[in-house]
């Protein structure tokens, strides 16, 4: 798990990427590169977030796929069902994926699977109570640890954070996709 670092102002620490960001103006004073201590930090703290929670969902025995397909039929609301298409939308994995992901997971008794009887095509994927099990621990052990990792920010901060990686973030996804 990450350590929290010692309270201290953001001007006090001197990061890798203030490094690169300096030799950049020193080499290029031409250019603004301000940028880089945005988008590597954005980059470099995404890349250490994923790191810990594959850790922490390896150490409770799943894996982010298996959690991903999950709580989204937990989030649906009862009777906990969506169809297979609507999984492979929101998973922004491919359908043979998903398929593949579907099969482990019924073989697992986590969810099954259902003919629509309108439409032969449609599949329907329902949620098991052993697979609501699994999702209410997971999500609830991963909320509290991923907790503990930002709690380096002020709740003010966090709030301020939210907001700022929300704008960003609506420049490559529309807010009303649902996406995990």
């Amino acid at each position: 798990m990450a350590t929290k670092p010692t309270k201290l102002e953001p001007s006090q620490i001197e990061d890798g990427i203030d490094r690169v960001e300096k030799a950049w103006n020193r080499e290029r004073p031409d250019l603004d590169v301000s940028s880089i201590g945005i988008i590597s930090r954005i980059w470099r703290v995404g890349r250490h977030m994923e790191r810990e929670r594959k850790d922490r969902l390896t150490e409770v025995g799943t894996d982010r796929v298996t959690l991903d397909v999950l709580a989204m039929l937990r989030r649906s609301g009862e009777p906990y069902r969506r169809t297979a298409g609507e999984l492979t939308h929101s998973s922004l994995i491919t359908p043979g994926g998903v398929s593949q992901r579907l099969e482990k997971l019924e073989k697992a008794g986590l969810v099954t699977r259902h003919i629509h009887p309108e439409d032969r095509r449609r599949i329907d994927v329902q949620l098991t109570p052993d697979g609501m099990h699994l999702i209410d621990d997971v999500l609830a052990d991963l909320m509290d640890h991923e907790t503990k990792l930002v709690q380096v920010l002020t709740p003010t901060d966090q709030a301020e954070l939210r907001r700022l990686l929300k704008l960003l973030l609506a420049q490559f996804e529309h807010p009303e996709n649902d996406v995990h």
